[in-house]
């Protein structure tokens, strides 16, 4: 029961289920391929597999393969990229760096976030001091309604970190599933048989993908969405500090006579 609630949640069927569907797609592809009843074939298979909880493994192995190779990616990016936007090392507008620290040193008294001079001596500290800004941040963000546009650009991060993450393992599917398929074309070309239309679209269809895989899915790509998710992030610190300078008035609305009457009877 708790596979499926989780195949319900938007960010895990955004994120992690979606990468590994793209990862398999190769393989219905290729028992489409097959013969004219290909697609029967597969929507058996894939019931089969929905039934014994196969959706809920895939979304499982997403997640572990892109977690698992993200601490690469950041050695790769100089850093995580809420804290690369924190530091003044490296930064383009200091400026904006310097409202980032304001904001947070009000949310945060009690933490003495580092100057320029302080994090050049101590970069180590100064980014342990950010991370725990930033672990602030995260538990402050975390209603969904509220905080729509970051919850979109933490799915799209996930869904990118998770397809760089199985990349190794889609290319071995993608090479297998083509195989199968060039072995179905020779094999047709062998005893003069016709070659149906949704075989060649198959075919097509795995050849793009592994052109995707080699040609765009890089760390390059999954950098784009994990800076885009760091500056709304970090942008939700304006929020936060407009919400804290606006309590919520009471209302000035006057009573009515009955309220008025019940009153004085108390």
């Amino acid at each position: 029961m708790m596979a499926i609630l989780d195949i319900t949640s938007p960010y895990v069927r955004r994120a992690r289920l979606q990468p590994a569907l793209i990862v398999a797609l190769p393989l219905g592809l290729a028992v489409i391929s097959w013969s004219q009843n290909g697609f029967k074939a597969l929507a058996v298979l894939w019931s089969l597999f929905v039934w014994v909880g196969g959706t809920a493994l895939m979304a499982q192995i997403a997640r572990d393969r892109g977690r698992r190779k993200e601490a690469e990616l950041f050695q790769l990016w100089g850093g995580k990229p809420t804290t690369r936007l924190l530091r003044y090392v490296g930064t383009e507008n200091a400026a904006l760096v310097n409202r980032r620290h304001t904001l947070l040193q009000k949310a945060l008294p009690d933490l003495v976030l580092p100057s320029a001079q302080t994090e050049a001596v101590d970069p180590k500290g100064a980014d342990d001091v950010y991370e725990t800004c930033v672990r602030w941040l995260l538990e402050q963000t975390r209603d969904k309604k509220k905080y729509g546009h970051l919850f979109d650009e933490n799915c799209n991060y996930g869904f990118r970190r998770n397809l760089w993450g199985m990349k190794p393992l889609a290319l071995a599917i993608g090479l297998v599933s083509l195989g199968f398929g060039c072995a179905i074309i020779a094999n047709h070309l062998y005893s003069h048989t016709q070659i149906m239309p949704v075989t060649w679209g198959a075919i097509a269809g795995i050849v793009a993908l592994l052109a995707f895989w080699i040609g765009w899915c890089n760390s390059s790509w999954v950098k784009v969405a994990a800076d885009a998710y760091a500056e709304r992030l970090l942008a939700a610190s304006e929020t936060l500090q407009t919400a804290r300078k606006s309590p919520r008035k009471e209302s000035s609305k006057p009573r009515s006579a009955r309220g008025k009457h019940l009153e004085q009877e108390k």
